[in-house]
Protein backbone atom coordinates (compact mmCIF):
# COMPACT_ATOMS: atom_id res chain seq x y z
CA UNK A 1 0.00 0.00 0.00
CA UNK A 2 2.79 2.03 0.60
CA UNK A 3 4.18 2.25 -2.40
CA UNK A 4 1.13 3.01 -4.10
CA UNK A 5 0.53 5.93 -2.29
CA UNK A 6 4.18 6.83 -3.41
CA UNK A 7 2.93 6.45 -7.18
CA UNK A 8 -0.02 8.46 -7.07
CA UNK A 9 1.95 11.25 -5.14
CA UNK A 10 4.60 11.54 -7.76
CA UNK A 11 1.96 11.50 -10.20
CA UNK A 12 0.09 14.43 -8.55
CA UNK A 13 3.17 16.44 -8.32
CA UNK A 14 4.78 15.54 -12.11
CA UNK A 15 0.61 16.99 -12.87
CA UNK A 16 1.14 19.88 -10.39
CA UNK A 17 4.41 21.12 -12.56
CA UNK A 18 2.46 21.02 -15.56
CA UNK A 19 -0.24 22.76 -14.44
CA UNK A 20 2.31 25.60 -13.28
CA UNK A 21 4.01 25.43 -16.61
CA UNK A 22 1.28 25.30 -19.13
CA UNK A 23 -2.46 25.73 -19.65
CA UNK A 24 -4.21 22.61 -18.69
CA UNK A 25 -7.90 22.19 -19.40
CA UNK A 26 -10.12 22.14 -16.30
CA UNK A 27 -11.80 19.05 -16.99
CA UNK A 28 -8.83 16.61 -17.31
CA UNK A 29 -7.51 17.70 -14.14
CA UNK A 30 -10.59 16.61 -12.59
CA UNK A 31 -10.64 13.53 -13.95
CA UNK A 32 -6.56 12.51 -13.15
CA UNK A 33 -7.15 14.23 -9.53
CA UNK A 34 -10.41 12.02 -9.40
CA UNK A 35 -8.50 9.04 -9.61
CA UNK A 36 -5.96 9.83 -7.44
CA UNK A 37 -8.70 10.18 -4.81
CA UNK A 38 -10.00 6.58 -5.63
CA UNK A 39 -6.47 5.33 -5.50
CA UNK A 40 -5.39 7.01 -1.92
CA UNK A 41 -6.31 7.05 1.37
CA UNK A 42 -3.62 10.53 1.87
CA UNK A 43 -5.60 13.29 2.99
CA UNK A 44 -4.17 16.49 1.57
CA UNK A 45 -5.49 20.25 2.76
CA UNK A 46 -5.63 22.91 0.67
CA UNK A 47 -3.19 24.70 2.18
CA UNK A 48 -0.76 22.13 1.24
CA UNK A 49 -1.97 21.97 -2.15
CA UNK A 50 -1.86 26.12 -2.54
CA UNK A 51 1.68 25.75 -1.75
CA UNK A 52 2.66 23.36 -3.69
CA UNK A 53 1.03 25.24 -6.91
CA UNK A 54 3.02 28.08 -5.53
CA UNK A 55 0.13 30.78 -6.50
CA UNK A 56 -1.39 32.27 -3.87
CA UNK A 57 -4.28 34.73 -3.50
CA UNK A 58 -5.38 37.39 -1.30
CA UNK A 59 -7.26 35.32 0.64
CA UNK A 60 -4.40 32.68 1.26
CA UNK A 61 -5.52 30.31 -1.21
CA UNK A 62 -5.86 29.83 -5.00
CA UNK A 63 -8.69 28.56 -6.64
CA UNK A 64 -6.78 25.83 -7.43
CA UNK A 65 -6.03 25.22 -3.97
CA UNK A 66 -9.63 25.46 -3.15
CA UNK A 67 -10.58 23.04 -5.58
CA UNK A 68 -7.87 20.06 -5.23
CA UNK A 69 -8.57 20.52 -1.47
CA UNK A 70 -11.88 19.28 -2.70
CA UNK A 71 -11.41 16.65 -4.72
CA UNK A 72 -8.03 14.79 -3.08
CA UNK A 73 -9.35 13.95 0.07
CA UNK A 74 -9.39 10.95 2.17
CA UNK A 75 -10.63 8.00 0.82
CA UNK A 76 -14.09 6.40 2.04
CA UNK A 77 -13.99 2.76 2.23
CA UNK A 78 -16.97 2.27 3.57
CA UNK A 79 -18.34 2.98 0.26
CA UNK A 80 -16.32 0.10 -1.63
CA UNK A 81 -18.24 -2.35 -3.49
CA UNK A 82 -19.81 -4.85 -1.47
CA UNK A 83 -18.38 -7.93 -3.91
CA UNK A 84 -14.62 -6.53 -3.41
CA UNK A 85 -15.01 -6.23 0.61
CA UNK A 86 -16.41 -10.07 1.09
CA UNK A 87 -13.25 -10.48 -1.41
CA UNK A 88 -11.28 -8.82 1.41
CA UNK A 89 -13.01 -10.84 4.25
CA UNK A 90 -12.25 -14.09 2.49
CA UNK A 91 -8.67 -13.37 2.80
CA UNK A 92 -8.67 -12.81 7.27
CA UNK A 93 -8.57 -15.31 9.56
CA UNK A 94 -11.67 -15.46 12.15
CA UNK A 95 -10.25 -12.92 14.51
CA UNK A 96 -8.99 -10.67 11.88
CA UNK A 97 -13.00 -10.83 10.12
CA UNK A 98 -14.19 -9.90 13.83
CA UNK A 99 -12.37 -7.02 14.03
CA UNK A 100 -12.93 -5.66 10.71
CA UNK A 101 -17.09 -6.53 11.34
CA UNK A 102 -16.96 -4.24 13.97
CA UNK A 103 -16.06 -1.39 11.12
CA UNK A 104 -19.45 -0.32 11.00
CA UNK A 105 -23.18 -1.33 10.64
CA UNK A 106 -23.00 -2.79 6.92
CA UNK A 107 -19.70 -4.46 7.72
CA UNK A 108 -21.58 -6.25 9.92
CA UNK A 109 -24.04 -7.68 8.08
CA UNK A 110 -21.52 -8.50 4.98
CA UNK A 111 -19.15 -10.25 7.71
CA UNK A 112 -22.03 -12.58 8.61
CA UNK A 113 -23.09 -13.43 4.89
CA UNK A 114 -23.38 -16.94 4.47
CA UNK A 115 -20.79 -17.56 2.09
CA UNK A 116 -17.88 -16.53 4.14
CA UNK A 117 -18.94 -19.16 6.51
CA UNK A 118 -18.76 -22.11 4.72
CA UNK A 119 -14.91 -23.18 6.35
CA UNK A 120 -14.53 -22.60 9.84
CA UNK A 121 -11.26 -23.69 11.96
CA UNK A 122 -12.20 -22.99 15.85
CA UNK A 123 -9.16 -25.33 17.15
CA UNK A 124 -8.04 -22.18 18.86
CA UNK A 125 -11.11 -20.83 20.39
CA UNK A 126 -13.08 -22.67 23.09
CA UNK A 127 -16.25 -23.19 21.50
CA UNK A 128 -19.09 -22.65 24.51
CA UNK A 129 -22.84 -21.99 24.78
CA UNK A 130 -22.09 -18.53 24.16
CA UNK A 131 -19.90 -18.63 21.61
CA UNK A 132 -22.43 -21.51 19.84
CA UNK A 133 -25.27 -19.30 20.23
CA UNK A 134 -23.28 -16.52 18.22
CA UNK A 135 -22.28 -18.10 15.32
CA UNK A 136 -25.17 -20.06 14.57
CA UNK A 137 -27.15 -17.23 12.65
CA UNK A 138 -24.08 -17.96 10.46
CA UNK A 139 -23.80 -21.37 10.17
CA UNK A 140 -26.59 -22.10 7.94
CA UNK A 141 -24.22 -23.04 4.73
CA UNK A 142 -21.04 -24.30 6.96
CA UNK A 143 -19.86 -27.17 4.90
CA UNK A 144 -16.21 -27.81 6.87
CA UNK A 145 -15.55 -27.76 10.05
CA UNK A 146 -12.36 -28.15 12.50
CA UNK A 147 -12.64 -28.67 16.47
CA UNK A 148 -10.27 -29.53 19.48
CA UNK A 149 -11.21 -31.52 22.14
CA UNK A 150 -14.25 -33.68 23.08
CA UNK A 151 -16.27 -30.92 25.31
CA UNK A 152 -16.29 -28.51 21.53
CA UNK A 153 -18.01 -31.50 19.95
CA UNK A 154 -20.69 -31.16 22.69
CA UNK A 155 -21.41 -27.95 21.72
CA UNK A 156 -21.23 -28.65 17.88
CA UNK A 157 -24.26 -29.32 17.53
CA UNK A 158 -25.58 -25.73 18.80
CA UNK A 159 -24.32 -24.41 14.94
CA UNK A 160 -27.35 -26.05 13.67
CA UNK A 161 -25.15 -26.34 10.60
CA UNK A 162 -27.16 -29.37 8.95
CA UNK A 163 -25.39 -29.21 5.47
CA UNK A 164 -22.39 -29.92 7.15
CA UNK A 165 -20.26 -32.24 4.81
CA UNK A 166 -16.49 -32.29 6.59
CA UNK A 167 -16.04 -32.63 10.25
CA UNK A 168 -12.39 -33.22 11.48
CA UNK A 169 -11.61 -33.65 15.14
CA UNK A 170 -7.93 -32.99 17.02
CA UNK A 171 -6.91 -34.20 20.60
CA UNK A 172 -10.55 -35.89 21.43
CA UNK A 173 -9.22 -37.93 24.03
CA UNK A 174 -12.51 -36.99 26.50
CA UNK A 175 -15.12 -37.34 23.58
CA UNK A 176 -17.74 -39.95 24.26
CA UNK A 177 -19.73 -42.77 22.96
CA UNK A 178 -22.85 -40.56 23.43
CA UNK A 179 -21.03 -36.85 22.05
CA UNK A 180 -19.95 -38.82 18.81
CA UNK A 181 -24.09 -40.50 18.36
CA UNK A 182 -25.47 -36.80 18.95
CA UNK A 183 -23.24 -35.29 16.77
CA UNK A 184 -23.83 -37.44 14.01
CA UNK A 185 -26.98 -37.75 13.96
CA UNK A 186 -27.84 -33.78 13.70
CA UNK A 187 -25.39 -34.06 10.71
CA UNK A 188 -26.61 -36.59 8.37
CA UNK A 189 -25.07 -35.09 5.12
CA UNK A 190 -21.31 -35.61 6.52
CA UNK A 191 -19.31 -36.97 3.79
CA UNK A 192 -16.15 -37.21 5.37
CA UNK A 193 -15.46 -37.33 9.44
CA UNK A 194 -11.86 -37.34 11.16
CA UNK A 195 -11.19 -37.93 14.53
CA UNK A 196 -8.02 -38.31 16.05
CA UNK A 197 -8.98 -39.98 19.79
CA UNK A 198 -5.77 -40.77 21.45
CA UNK A 199 -4.01 -43.96 22.20
CA UNK A 200 -5.90 -47.02 23.74
CA UNK A 201 -9.07 -44.86 24.01
CA UNK A 202 -11.90 -46.80 25.87
CA UNK A 203 -14.42 -44.40 25.44
CA UNK A 204 -15.35 -44.38 21.88
CA UNK A 205 -16.71 -48.20 20.85
CA UNK A 206 -17.90 -49.99 18.41
CA UNK A 207 -21.52 -49.10 18.82
CA UNK A 208 -20.63 -45.36 17.98
CA UNK A 209 -19.09 -46.26 15.19
CA UNK A 210 -22.26 -48.21 14.33
CA UNK A 211 -24.44 -45.16 14.92
CA UNK A 212 -22.29 -43.33 12.30
CA UNK A 213 -22.33 -46.19 9.58
CA UNK A 214 -26.63 -45.57 10.18
CA UNK A 215 -26.76 -41.68 10.66
CA UNK A 216 -24.42 -40.90 7.78
CA UNK A 217 -25.77 -43.05 4.49
CA UNK A 218 -23.44 -40.81 2.58
CA UNK A 219 -19.92 -41.10 4.13
CA UNK A 220 -17.52 -41.18 1.96
CA UNK A 221 -14.33 -40.77 4.06
CA UNK A 222 -14.07 -42.08 7.95
CA UNK A 223 -10.44 -41.84 9.29
CA UNK A 224 -10.10 -42.52 13.20
CA UNK A 225 -7.27 -42.68 15.18
CA UNK A 226 -6.67 -44.42 18.57
CA UNK A 227 -10.06 -46.97 19.43
CA UNK A 228 -9.35 -50.08 20.95
CA UNK A 229 -11.51 -53.09 18.71
CA UNK A 230 -13.15 -52.56 15.91
CA UNK A 231 -15.26 -56.25 15.15
CA UNK A 232 -17.04 -57.52 12.03
CA UNK A 233 -20.22 -56.08 12.69
CA UNK A 234 -18.88 -52.45 13.06
CA UNK A 235 -17.32 -53.29 9.70
CA UNK A 236 -20.81 -54.93 8.04
CA UNK A 237 -22.62 -52.02 8.98
CA UNK A 238 -20.22 -48.98 7.21
CA UNK A 239 -20.12 -51.93 4.48
CA UNK A 240 -23.89 -52.30 4.25
CA UNK A 241 -25.19 -48.44 5.52
CA UNK A 242 -22.56 -46.30 3.28
CA UNK A 243 -22.05 -47.83 0.30
CA UNK A 244 -20.20 -44.82 -1.35
CA UNK A 245 -17.52 -45.50 1.41
CA UNK A 246 -13.86 -45.22 -0.51
CA UNK A 247 -11.54 -43.92 1.61
CA UNK A 248 -11.28 -46.15 5.72
CA UNK A 249 -8.58 -45.58 7.96
CA UNK A 250 -8.49 -47.53 11.48
CA UNK A 251 -5.26 -45.37 12.71
CA UNK A 252 -3.33 -47.13 15.95
CA UNK A 253 -5.86 -49.44 16.86
CA UNK A 254 -5.52 -52.57 19.09
CA UNK A 255 -6.82 -54.75 16.38
CA UNK A 256 -8.93 -54.66 13.54
CA UNK A 257 -10.90 -57.33 12.08
CA UNK A 258 -9.07 -57.92 8.86
CA UNK A 259 -11.14 -60.61 7.22
CA UNK A 260 -14.52 -58.62 7.88
CA UNK A 261 -13.12 -55.73 5.24
CA UNK A 262 -13.95 -58.08 2.44
CA UNK A 263 -17.70 -56.96 2.70
CA UNK A 264 -15.84 -52.99 2.18
CA UNK A 265 -15.89 -53.87 -1.86
CA UNK A 266 -16.40 -49.79 -2.63
CA UNK A 267 -13.22 -49.27 -1.07
CA UNK A 268 -10.50 -47.45 -2.97
CA UNK A 269 -8.13 -46.48 0.05
CA UNK A 270 -7.44 -48.53 3.25
CA UNK A 271 -5.30 -47.53 5.97
CA UNK A 272 -4.30 -49.60 8.83
CA UNK A 273 -1.44 -47.56 10.13
CA UNK A 274 0.18 -48.50 13.29
CA UNK A 275 -2.68 -51.10 14.29
CA UNK A 276 -2.09 -54.32 15.88
CA UNK A 277 -2.84 -58.17 16.14
CA UNK A 278 -3.81 -58.62 12.45
CA UNK A 279 -2.86 -61.45 10.73
CA UNK A 280 -1.32 -60.58 8.01
CA UNK A 281 -1.74 -63.86 5.69
CA UNK A 282 -5.52 -64.07 5.84
CA UNK A 283 -5.15 -60.37 5.81
CA UNK A 284 -3.40 -60.40 2.06
CA UNK A 285 -5.62 -63.21 0.90
CA UNK A 286 -8.90 -60.91 1.75
CA UNK A 287 -7.80 -57.41 0.69
CA UNK A 288 -6.18 -58.33 -2.42
CA UNK A 289 -9.70 -59.44 -3.66
CA UNK A 290 -10.89 -55.86 -3.02
CA UNK A 291 -11.91 -54.74 -6.25
CA UNK A 292 -11.40 -50.97 -6.16
CA UNK A 293 -8.49 -50.88 -4.07
CA UNK A 294 -6.36 -48.32 -4.96
CA UNK A 295 -4.46 -47.06 -2.27
CA UNK A 296 -2.79 -48.89 0.58
CA UNK A 297 -1.51 -47.76 4.01
CA UNK A 298 0.21 -50.42 6.62
CA UNK A 299 2.76 -47.99 8.01
CA UNK A 300 4.30 -48.74 11.74
CA UNK A 301 2.82 -52.12 11.57
CA UNK A 302 4.40 -55.53 11.68
CA UNK A 303 3.86 -56.76 7.81
CA UNK A 304 5.71 -59.38 6.39
CA UNK A 305 7.55 -59.28 3.23
CA UNK A 306 5.58 -62.43 2.15
CA UNK A 307 2.35 -60.53 2.97
CA UNK A 308 3.68 -57.13 1.18
CA UNK A 309 4.66 -58.85 -2.29
CA UNK A 310 0.83 -60.63 -2.78
CA UNK A 311 -0.90 -57.80 -1.83
CA UNK A 312 0.65 -55.80 -4.37
CA UNK A 313 -0.53 -57.71 -7.30
CA UNK A 314 -3.65 -56.35 -6.35
CA UNK A 315 -5.48 -55.52 -9.53
CA UNK A 316 -6.14 -51.96 -8.98
CA UNK A 317 -3.45 -51.28 -6.46
CA UNK A 318 -1.28 -48.01 -7.40
CA UNK A 319 0.74 -46.97 -4.02
CA UNK A 320 1.45 -49.23 -1.42
CA UNK A 321 2.87 -47.05 1.95
CA UNK A 322 4.74 -49.05 4.37
CA UNK A 323 6.99 -46.50 6.52
CA UNK A 324 8.85 -47.58 9.72
CA UNK A 325 7.82 -51.47 9.27
CA UNK A 326 10.65 -53.75 10.88
CA UNK A 327 10.24 -56.71 8.75
CA UNK A 328 10.34 -54.47 5.23
CA UNK A 329 13.56 -52.59 6.26
CA UNK A 330 16.10 -55.48 4.94
CA UNK A 331 13.47 -57.51 3.36
CA UNK A 332 12.21 -55.28 -0.10
CA UNK A 333 14.00 -57.79 -2.12
CA UNK A 334 10.48 -59.87 -2.36
CA UNK A 335 8.61 -56.96 -3.49
CA UNK A 336 11.20 -55.35 -6.00
CA UNK A 337 10.21 -57.18 -9.33
CA UNK A 338 6.54 -55.86 -8.48
CA UNK A 339 7.55 -51.93 -8.03
CA UNK A 340 6.20 -51.67 -12.19
CA UNK A 341 2.49 -52.34 -11.35
CA UNK A 342 2.57 -50.34 -8.02
CA UNK A 343 4.65 -47.84 -5.94
CA UNK A 344 6.29 -49.18 -3.15
CA UNK A 345 6.56 -46.37 -0.40
CA UNK A 346 8.90 -47.70 2.65
CA UNK A 347 12.32 -46.33 4.39
CA UNK A 348 14.78 -48.19 2.35
CA UNK A 349 13.25 -47.23 -1.45
CA UNK A 350 13.80 -43.70 -2.72
CA UNK A 351 10.21 -41.98 -1.67
CA UNK A 352 10.74 -39.15 -3.77
CA UNK A 353 11.03 -41.28 -6.59
CA UNK A 354 8.11 -43.43 -6.15
CA UNK A 355 5.99 -40.07 -5.90
CA UNK A 356 7.70 -39.30 -9.11
CA UNK A 357 6.59 -42.37 -10.53
CA UNK A 358 3.25 -42.30 -9.43
CA UNK A 359 3.15 -38.49 -11.01
CA UNK A 360 4.10 -40.46 -14.21
CA UNK A 361 0.85 -42.66 -13.80
CA UNK A 362 -1.39 -39.86 -13.21
CA UNK A 363 0.41 -37.81 -16.02
CA UNK A 364 -0.51 -39.98 -19.22
CA UNK A 365 -4.51 -38.59 -19.34
CA UNK A 366 -3.63 -35.54 -21.18
CA UNK A 367 -6.14 -33.33 -19.24
CA UNK A 368 -3.21 -33.48 -16.21
CA UNK A 369 -1.84 -30.21 -15.77
CA UNK A 370 2.09 -29.30 -16.08
CA UNK A 371 3.80 -30.28 -12.86
CA UNK A 372 6.95 -28.97 -11.23
CA UNK A 373 9.83 -30.72 -9.38
CA UNK A 374 8.24 -29.95 -5.81
CA UNK A 375 4.60 -30.32 -6.57
CA UNK A 376 2.84 -33.76 -6.52
CA UNK A 377 0.27 -34.53 -9.56
CA UNK A 378 -2.77 -32.01 -9.78
CA UNK A 379 -4.27 -34.04 -12.62
CA UNK A 380 -7.20 -36.45 -13.17
CA UNK A 381 -6.06 -38.70 -10.39
CA UNK A 382 -6.14 -36.01 -8.12
CA UNK A 383 -7.73 -38.24 -4.98
CA UNK A 384 -5.32 -40.99 -5.50
CA UNK A 385 -2.35 -38.24 -4.97
CA UNK A 386 -3.91 -36.39 -2.21
CA UNK A 387 -4.46 -39.52 -0.25
CA UNK A 388 -0.56 -40.29 -0.64
CA UNK A 389 0.15 -37.12 0.90
CA UNK A 390 -1.91 -37.30 3.98
CA UNK A 391 -0.88 -40.58 4.50
CA UNK A 392 2.96 -39.83 4.04
CA UNK A 393 2.81 -36.31 6.30
CA UNK A 394 0.57 -38.65 8.94
CA UNK A 395 3.16 -41.36 9.42
CA UNK A 396 5.78 -38.91 9.30
CA UNK A 397 4.27 -37.10 12.30
CA UNK A 398 4.29 -40.36 14.08
CA UNK A 399 7.57 -41.29 13.18
CA UNK A 400 9.29 -38.11 14.37
CA UNK A 401 6.77 -37.84 17.25
CA UNK A 402 8.20 -41.24 18.53
CA UNK A 403 11.49 -40.04 18.56
CA UNK A 404 12.78 -43.87 17.99
CA UNK A 405 16.20 -42.83 15.76
CA UNK A 406 16.06 -43.41 12.29
CA UNK A 407 18.79 -41.42 12.01
CA UNK A 408 20.17 -42.33 8.65
CA UNK A 409 16.47 -41.87 7.17
CA UNK A 410 15.75 -38.40 8.31
CA UNK A 411 19.24 -37.26 7.24
CA UNK A 412 18.75 -38.79 3.57
CA UNK A 413 15.16 -38.47 2.66
CA UNK A 414 13.18 -37.44 5.20
CA UNK A 415 13.83 -33.99 5.51
CA UNK A 416 13.22 -33.25 1.53
CA UNK A 417 9.96 -35.29 1.85
CA UNK A 418 8.72 -33.41 4.63
CA UNK A 419 9.53 -29.81 2.90
CA UNK A 420 8.22 -31.13 -0.10
CA UNK A 421 4.74 -31.90 1.58
CA UNK A 422 4.92 -28.42 3.20
CA UNK A 423 4.42 -27.41 -0.24
CA UNK A 424 1.43 -28.99 -0.63
CA UNK A 425 -2.08 -27.44 -1.63
CA UNK A 426 -3.99 -29.58 1.58
CA UNK A 427 -3.46 -27.25 4.62
CA UNK A 428 -4.06 -30.16 6.95
CA UNK A 429 -0.57 -31.49 4.87
CA UNK A 430 0.61 -28.50 5.49
CA UNK A 431 0.11 -28.26 9.15
CA UNK A 432 0.75 -31.73 9.83
CA UNK A 433 4.45 -31.67 7.94
CA UNK A 434 5.35 -28.42 9.52
CA UNK A 435 4.80 -30.36 13.00
CA UNK A 436 6.80 -32.94 11.85
CA UNK A 437 9.86 -30.72 11.43
CA UNK A 438 9.26 -28.97 14.69
CA UNK A 439 9.32 -32.40 16.16
CA UNK A 440 11.86 -34.47 14.82
CA UNK A 441 14.96 -31.27 15.38
CA UNK A 442 14.47 -31.54 19.06
CA UNK A 443 16.19 -35.01 20.38
CA UNK A 444 14.37 -34.19 23.96
CA UNK A 445 11.24 -32.17 24.46
CA UNK A 446 11.93 -31.59 28.23
CA UNK A 447 15.57 -29.30 27.52
CA UNK A 448 14.57 -28.39 24.62
CA UNK A 449 18.09 -30.22 22.97
CA UNK A 450 18.44 -29.50 19.66
CA UNK A 451 20.00 -31.59 16.97
CA UNK A 452 22.28 -29.62 14.85
CA UNK A 453 22.49 -32.17 11.61
CA UNK A 454 18.76 -32.02 11.25
CA UNK A 455 18.72 -28.23 11.71
CA UNK A 456 21.17 -28.09 9.36
CA UNK A 457 19.44 -30.53 6.68
CA UNK A 458 16.04 -28.37 7.18
CA UNK A 459 18.09 -24.51 6.20
CA UNK A 460 20.07 -26.61 3.25
CA UNK A 461 17.13 -27.74 1.58
CA UNK A 462 15.36 -24.60 1.59
CA UNK A 463 13.13 -24.85 4.48
CA UNK A 464 13.38 -21.66 6.06
CA UNK A 465 11.81 -20.15 3.20
CA UNK A 466 9.16 -22.13 3.13
CA UNK A 467 8.25 -22.34 6.53
CA UNK A 468 8.45 -18.27 6.72
CA UNK A 469 6.05 -18.41 3.83
CA UNK A 470 3.48 -20.19 6.09
CA UNK A 471 4.00 -18.37 9.14
CA UNK A 472 2.58 -15.52 6.94
CA UNK A 473 -0.39 -17.33 6.07
CA UNK A 474 -4.12 -16.41 7.31
CA UNK A 475 -4.77 -20.05 8.34
CA UNK A 476 -4.33 -20.01 11.96
CA UNK A 477 -3.34 -23.79 12.10
CA UNK A 478 -0.73 -23.51 9.30
CA UNK A 479 0.64 -20.08 10.27
CA UNK A 480 1.10 -21.65 14.12
CA UNK A 481 2.69 -25.00 13.39
CA UNK A 482 5.08 -23.05 11.01
CA UNK A 483 5.73 -20.42 13.70
CA UNK A 484 6.67 -23.22 16.19
CA UNK A 485 9.71 -24.16 13.56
Amino acid sequence: MREMVGAVDDMCHKRRRKVVEEEVDFDEEKKIFGQCKRLTTVAVSSRDCSSSFGVESSSGTTRRGNYYSTYYEEADWTRLPDDTLLKVFTLLNNRDRASLASVCKGWRILAASPSLWTSLDIRAHALDSDMTSSLSSRCAKLQRLRFQGGSAANAIVGLQARGLRDLSGDHCRDLSDASLCMMVARHEALESLQLQIGDDCERITNDAIKVVATCCPKLKCLRISGIRDVDSPTIGALAKNCPDLMDLAFFDCTSVDDMALAAATSLRFLSVAGSRFISWSSAADVWIKLPHLTGLDVSRTDITASAAARLMVAPKLKVFCALNCANLEHGNEAAAPLLNSSVLLTQCTDIQKGLASLISIDARSPTCRKLTDSSICKGCNLELTEWTEWMLSHALHKMADSNSGLKSFWLKQGTALMLRLVQSQQEDVQERAATALATFILLDNEIESVDSARAEAVMHAGGIAHLLRLAKSFREGVQSEAAKV
